[in-house]
């Protein structure tokens, strides 16, 4: 016999560490399917490293890109914290596909991991960054301040040099 104290073998222990919300499958209350983390819609290409580092920016911040880069991975579907993580991975799919113009979503509904969605949509649209970055190049290098104020120039530059580690490919 156990002692109150003492949970016996049969108790699942998981529910205690996912209780905080320093753990990757811990969700708020206020965590919801209908949710938009950034008001950026992924478009295509054109908008995709920006798209990208602001939803980075999102997921860090409710701690689910670990998720999404592969570092938290399914367990297995026997074990106890599968239903929670399923559960966790199908609101990050939703979070993405919120953040995605109908005609990108409408293709990745049905993918069954988050991980998957992410990486399909960085195979899509990295894939024509060497012609970005190109473009970028040759943006900085026409760009002058004329009546800009420094701020304006000096953001203006910040952001052609900045460009080029988003479209780096990785998470």
């Amino acid at each position: 016999m156990t002692s109150p104290s003492t949970p016996s073998d049969t108790t699942p222990q998981y529910p205690n560490f996912i209780d905080t919300n320093a753990h990757p499958l811990f969700l708020h209350n206020n965590d919801q399917p209908g949710m938009v983390l950034i008001s950026k819609k992924l478009t295509g290409s054109e908008n995709y490293a920006s798209w990208k580092r602001s939803l980075q920016i999102a997921l860090s911040a409710k701690n689910k890109l670990v998720i999404v880069n592969g570092d938290f991975v399914a367990p297995a579907m026997d074990f106890p914290l599968y239903a929670h993580w399923k559960r966790v991975n199908d609101m990050v799919i939703t979070w993405i596909l919120n953040t995605v113009s109908d005609d990108i979503s409408n293709i990745m509904n049905y993918m069954d991991s988050a991980a998957l969605v992410w990486n399909e949509l960085s195979e899509r649209f990295s894939a024509v960054s060497g012609h970005k970055f190109y473009e970028t190049q040759r943006a900085l290098f026409k760009l002058e301040q004329g009546n800009d104020s420094f701020e304006f120039y000096f953001n203006k530059l910040k952001g052609f040099w900045d460009e080029p580690i988003a479209l780096s490919p990785g998470v």
